[in-house]
């Protein structure tokens, strides 16, 4: 009972060690004190390196005293368009934008289509309101109630307007009149997206203008038209409510929009040229609308809800307010210093406001956490530059390590015609294979191999070869600790990893990306998969070379991978904890000896279910700042929400699968097909608790059925599809190549 109990107190302790150590992790709240009015200049298709890249005086200084970040301006797989974004900033959850009249927002006196814009309202709303119409707003409805993410269009203006907080939009980005092409930019000739940040349910904003009145005739600019910045700024004047009234007006730069969408048009030279230019103006406008802005009581935020060319996926974040110091924007959402997305934008709103952001929204508000100095904008730029850089490196070295993995394998099919020398080398070069895993994770951190590709290889073979001679030794000393110590040097060095806050995990190969912003802490899916996958392989391995005795240990190391994997301080990972759970409580069991019948089936899928929960009310117990999506998924069960629950589970099928429907079928099949394939080796006495018992090696058993079911579970309750799966073979396929090679041996 000692070693038992010393083992549990073991566990204990090191949560205890793991929650401490990771705690909060949290910034401030922007909201130092509730402000009067909040300014949100958008500044479209910019990034970072855009502003290092040009002469911006006036946001410059605007920056000097501000918390920035890069805004992660991803919806699903995609960059978001301009209307998408729109959608998101104003519900504060992914949006999409509907495929008819998408960017079609009009003022009261305008037409649209030869009609009146009142008759239209008439038809549609049943009543003819004052102010912004967005035309599209039933369309929209109907769109993201359908969408995986459930939007509620409109909730930060029906929020701002509970709230009695006066909203205003100006903006306008449409083409010149009268043009006609296939691809108008850039949604459309209508171009007025903008407008539904701030819209209500109904589909309105009571100020501000978005009619071609904001627009004056420019040959020499994109689509021959540009702001008048002397009607922008008139038009903000009467929007800018004097305290005691409170207000939220958004300027769009629309002028970066209409070049972003022409530049496709130009030539190189012409591209640079409009581009500086617009970029010019939008930092004069920017400049004339701060100076209007009371700095002891409003606050401005600066936005590029539309990702640039020069950094996919990615813009610019930055918000001035009282008390707020130069430092680094973050989210519970990211909970990465240095990033936030479009739905934290309109809950960072209402927190500036001093207003409670509604229950219903995905986003959580900015907080400001100390930088680490140096300059705060080449950081963010060079974040994006490695992102960029491993999104174009990932598929070469996944194509790279297929091939590796199929050689290896037909190396060892043929093992005894490649002669003594060949058969020498099979070992040492899967011992290797193993090691490009962690030497992607350590690489990565490496600022000589970045971004260069040749260096980037040189970096991985060498760290690879240091594993691989490291596990040689010990394979010398004692036989068959060889492949344990490869394995190991991956489940050890996620762990730690994920321990200190998951550093090698951000722009890694088997990481994820900032760009892509799937997840910014924690594990991403492949990652995943290589720690599930190594866990498994080594607790069979560590049971098979040291006994019965081990098991204990073996179990041990299990349980401690679940919770770096789904603690919310560290791996927060919901799709991770579904398929580790039972995979390994099956792994657990074989490796005991133990049958896994329907009731083990069923405890596991209990044991899932509760440990899910448990990690997600610890989430919910931690302060509000550093909620995580866990703290939302037990809101949800506590709330009954549970079409919420099951979008979100919908979302990953799809993404996985495709169709929501045709996963819902493939998942209804293959669990008919798994059903029947049990009941008729019941019926043939193969299977079931009648079955007669065989002699088979335990631990290779016990690793492959925990295998099985990681993968299969991982390639449904997670998002990438057969990546899952396949990147388990990283780490199966050397470790039998070694295991195989050793049998021979033997």
């Amino acid at each position: 009972m000692r070693p038992r109990r010393g083992l549990l107190a073991l566990t204990l302790a090191a949560v205890v060690v793991l929650a401490a150590g990771c705690g909060s992790g949290g910034g401030s709240d922007v909201a130092r004190g509730p402000v009067d009015r909040v300014l949100v200049v958008t500044l479209p298709s910019v990034g970072w390196a855009d502003v290092q890249g040009a002469e911006l005086p006036h946001l410059d200084r605007f920056l000097e005293g501000a918390a920035i970040g890069d805004l992660s301006t991803r919806i699903g797989r995609n960059d978001a368009g301009t209307t998408d974004a729109y959608l998101t900033l104003g519900a504060g959850t992914r949006a999409v934008a509907p495929i008819l009249d998408k960017a079609v927002a009009v003022d009261p006196d305008e037409s649209y289509g030869g009609t009146p814009t009142a008759e239209i309202l008439e038809r549609r709303l049943g009543l003819v309101p004052s102010g912004i119409a967005y035309l599209a707003m039933g369309a929209a409805i109907d769109a993201n109630d359908l969408s995986t993410y459930g939007a509620e269009v409109g909730t930060l203006g029906d929020a701002l307007a509970t709230a009695g907080v006066d909203r205003a939009v100006i903006a306008n980005a449409d083409a010149a009149e009268g043009f006609v092409s296939d691809d108008p930019p850039p949604d459309g000739a209508y171009a007025r997206g903008a407008a539904t940040a701030l819209i209500d349910a109904d589909g309105m904003v009571p100020g501000g203008t978005v009619g071609r009145d904001l627009l004056t005739d420019d040959p020499a600019a994109p689509f021959g038209v540009r702001l008048d910045g002397d009607k922008v700024v008139a038009a903000f004047d009467a929007a800018w409510r004097e305290p005691p009234d409170r207000s939220v007006v958004l300027v769009e730069a629309s002028d970066l929009s209409r070049a972003a969408a022409y530049l496709p048009r130009a030539t190189g030279a012409q591209r640079a040229a409009l581009r500086t230019e617009t970029l010019e103006e939008a930092d004069e406008l920017l400049g004339r609308l701060v100076d209007r802005v009371d700095p002891e009581r409003d606050a401005v935020m600066v936005l590029s809800p539309v990702s640039s060319p020069s950094s996919p996926g990615l813009g610019i974040a930055a918000v001035g307010a009282p008390g707020i110091d130069p430092a680094l924007l973050r989210s519970a959402t990211t909970r990465r210093d240095g990033y936030v997305q479009l739905a934290d934008v309109a809950p960072t709103v209402l927190s500036l406001l001093g207003e409670d952001p509604p229950d219903t929204i995905e986003g959580r508000t900015f907080q400001v956490v100390g930088s680490t100095g140096g300059d705060r904008i080449e950081r963010l730029a060079d974040a994006s530059e490695a992102a960029d850089f491993r999104d174009a490196l990932l598929p070469v070295l996944v194509t790279v390590i297929i091939v590796m993995l199929v050689l290896l394998a037909l190396a060892t099919s043929l093992r005894r015609r490649i002669g003594p020398m060949g058969r020498r080398l099979l070992v040492p070069v899967a011992l290797g294979v193993l090691g490009v895993v962690p030497a992607t994770f350590l690489v990565g951190r490496i600022e000589a191999v970045r971004p260069d590709t040749a260096s980037y290889a040189a970096g991985v073979v060498v760290l690879a070869a240091v594993v691989a001679a490291a596990a040689v030794v010990a394979e010398r000393r004692l036989r068959g600790s060889g492949v344990i110590v490869a394995v190991a040097a991956i489940v050890g060095l996620v762990a730690i990893d994920l321990t200190v806050g998951a550093p090698l995990q951000v722009n890694t190969a088997f990481g994820y990306s900032v760009a892509v912003a799937g997840r910014f802490v924690g594990l991403g899916n492949l990652a995943f998969a290589l720690f599930g996958s190594a866990a498994i392989v080594l607790a069979a391995l560590v049971v098979d070379r040291a006994g019965s005795g081990a098991l204990r240990l073996a179990l041990v190391l299990l349980g401690m991978v679940v919770l770096l994997e789904g603690l919310p301080m560290l791996g927060a990972d919901v799709g991770g904890v579904v398929s580790m759970v039972p995979a390994f409580g099956v792994t657990a069991l074989l490796l005991s000896g133990r049958r896994v019948g329907w009731r083990e089936v069923v405890a596991l899928a209990m044991a899932t279910a509760a440990t899910l929960l448990a990690f997600a009310f610890i989430d919910v117990a931690r302060p509000d700042e550093v909620h995580t999506h866990l703290a939302r998924f037990a809101e949800q069960v506590v709330d009954g929400r549970w079409s919420t629950i099951f979008k979100s589970i919908g979302r990953r099928w799809q993404a996985s699968l495709g169709g929501a429907e045709v996963a819902g079928w493939i998942t209804v099949a293959a669990l008919m097909v798994a059903a029947g394939v049990y009941a008729a080796l019941v019926a043939t006495g193969r299977a079931g608790p009648r079955a007669p018992a065989r002699e088979r090696h335990r631990p290779t058993v016990a690793a492959a059925a925990g295998l099985a079911v990681l993968g299969t579970i991982g390639l449904v309750a997670n998002d990438s599809s057969v990546a899952v799966p396949m990147t388990m073979l990283i780490v199966v396929v050397p470790v039998l190549v070694v295991r195989t090679v050793e049998g021979d041996v033997r």
